[in-house]
């Protein structure tokens, strides 16, 4: 397996949890934060790009099974990597919660980064 590959996908991991576990109170305000669903595009636009960076990592493996099913696999990691950070904000997290449409909102952002792969 050539790990190098999954390296950006790995980064962009990171920065979603670390995204998802600042404290509510630590999130600075900013007129953005005021446009109605702004969230949402946040939340799409973070899980459109996390499973760009997994179907290349995927595509790019030696292994028939990876390469052949790497839009399956991503958007399936993407949407199950979606739904448990919105239980982690809902159980875990400090003054964050999870909710239904945030996780739509990623779940849509991983379909969109697999039509885009």
């Amino acid at each position: 397996m050539r790990t190098k590959f999954f390296l950006p996908g790995i980064l962009w991991f990171a920065l979603i949890f670390w995204i998802i576990s600042v404290p509510g109170s630590s999130i600075p305000q900013t007129p953005l934060l005021e446009i109605p669903h702004f969230d949402k595009l946040v939340h799409f636009g973070l899980f459109t790009i996390f499973v760009i960076f997994l179907n290349f990592g995927f595509y790019k493996q030696n292994t028939p099974l990876f390469h052949k099913y790497h839009y399956n696999i991503s958007l399936l990691i993407g949407v199950l990597y979606g739904a448990a950070t919105e239980i982690l904000q809902h159980i875990f997290f400090v003054s964050r919660h999870g909710n239904l449409a945030d996780f739509v909102a990623n779940t849509l952002g991983c379909i969109l980064g697999t039509v885009l792969f």
